[in-house]
């Protein structure tokens, strides 16, 4: 099985290929390649909305790119607003689509968005998670690391294991039988 991967990432393309290496359903013979492509919403997706768009479209950008693949991947982050607790959260999403047009949304763990962070998010600054938590005392390009989970969690969580979270959650509707 081949699969395209809308981007060139380490941490979100090792994430994907761990886990369809590791998978069930592929019995260690996944290939993969990656493409950094658009995922069309902004650099720094603020609603579940624009984060759900930007993964599925960096999978249908791979599709362009690949396609001869067999499923094609795409993967966003960003921070919404729960408008019933007016909490920020932070969340990857993974969108995969197969050769057919099937597809399933996984989601991460959604991690409460420190209260300072959030209030640097949204300032009219127009800065990123990156720009703002490196503002804040925070390790620099933090999203070519470990990522935000890793910083807010003193390393229990990585931006890594975010993706695999979401990737595991993807993919197992495609093969598992009480979807079908």
């Amino acid at each position: 099985m081949h699969f395209a991967i809308g981007t060139t990432n380490k941490p979100k393309s090792e994430a994907i290929e761990y886990v369809l290496n590791s998978c069930p359903y592929t019995t260690g013979k996944a290939t993969f390649s990656g493409y950094k492509v658009s995922s069309w919403v902004p650099d720094m997706p603020t609603t579940l909305e624009e984060i759900r768009t930007g993964a599925k479209n960096r999978a249908i950008h791979c599709r362009r790119e690949c396609k001869e693949a067999d499923y094609f991947i795409g993967m966003e982050w960003g921070v919404y607003k729960d408008y019933e607790w007016e909490e920020y959260w932070l969340l990857g999403v993974v969108y995969i689509e197969n050769r057919d047009g099937v597809w399933y949304f996984g989601y991460s763990c959604h991690l409460r968005v420190p209260e300072r962070v959030a209030e640097g998010l949204f300032d009219g600054q127009w800065r990123d998670l990156e720009q703002v938590v490196h503002a804040l005392g925070g390790t620099e390009n933090i999203g070519d690391k470990q990522g935000s989970f890793h910083e807010w969690t003193d390393g229990m969580l990585s931006r890594r294991e975010q993706f695999i979270m979401a990737t595991q959650c993807a993919i197992a509707p495609f093969f598992n039988r009480f979807y079908h």
